[in-house]
């Protein structure tokens, strides 16, 4: 009976054969396509609601959802991770060539020369001075002696957002510059009354207000006031100056997706 079947014994043995050599190329062509998409991965600050924040151990804002769209239209080349750290950090990660990418940082080729390229537009922000109703914040660029306190300002840890003006009021000892981790902690001190104003991007300031501060919303809108229009600022992925990766071409991936930022809001940015 063996004998008999020898031949169709043969043929099942070939055909498995045959199929599981098929079954090895396909997953050496699975493999081969999944190297091509190459893995990115990008810093994001963990604490600048509603841009980019962690909340419950998630991240979330403006920012990463628009990345994640930009990441989706990219997925055929690379893979995207994002990564929330705490801005002063991720600003060394970058500097030390550690790390290829951040967001959200506004363009300062002078002040971070280790950041040599910023991608297209992602947002647009306006920076602000909120303070005390009775704080004269004017009184402090006035020429000439002064006997008034030092008026203490309120800063997010690791932010470029001052202007000369206040730069040679801190200078001139007219301002004290109080650097904060968060949003979050400014905000807290100003209510408080430990800062007497607080510089950062204006929805960022609100959203933190009505998120956590939230019974504080009828004191801070008769108590303060915003001040001074600093600047309309963009925002942007930043790339590092010293990160090198075998196999991976900075450029390469910074003109994919700026091309991409074109693609998905040729029109700009409106959040």
């Amino acid at each position: 009976m063996i004998f008999r079947n020898s031949g169709l014994f043969k043929s099942m043995k070939k055909c498995l054969i045959s199929l599981v050599i098929v079954g090895l190329l396909l997953c050496w062509v699975a493999n081969l396509f999944a190297s091509d998409s190459q893995e990115v991965r990008i810093l994001a600050d963990d604490d600048y609601p509603p841009y980019s924040y962690v909340e419950n151990g998630v991240l979330k804002g403006i920012y990463i959802d628009y990345l994640k769209k930009l990441s989706h239209h990219l997925q055929e080349k690379y893979t995207i991770s994002i990564m929330p750290v705490p801005w002063k950090r991720a600003l060394k990660l970058i500097e030390s060539g550690e790390e290829f990418a951040l967001i959200p940082p506004y363009i300062h080729f002078q002040s971070r020369p280790f950041i040599v390229q910023y991608s297209s537009p992602i947002g647009f922000e306006k920076v602000v001075v909120y303070c005390h109703n009775d704080v004269p914040l004017e009184q402090v660029f006035i020429q000439g002696p002064s006997s008034r306190p030092a008026l203490r300002l309120g800063i997010n840890s690791g932010y470029l957002l001052l202007n000369e003006k206040y730069k040679s009021a801190i200078t001139k000892r007219r301002i004290i510059l109080a650097s904060n981790k968060s949003t979050v902690n400014n905000v807290e001190k100003l209510i408080k009354r430990r800062i007497d104003c607080y510089i950062n991007d204006e929805t960022s300031t609100l959203v933190t207000l009505n998120e956590v501060f939230g019974h504080y919303q009828t004191e801070f809108k008769r108590d303060f006031v915003v001040k001074e229009v600093i600047s309309s600022q963009s925002a942007h992925i930043g790339y590092a100056r010293d990160f090198q990766k075998q196999g991976f071409s900075n450029q390469a991936f910074i003109d994919a997706m700026n091309d991409t930022i074109s693609t998905i809001t040729p029109n700009g940015i409106n959040f």
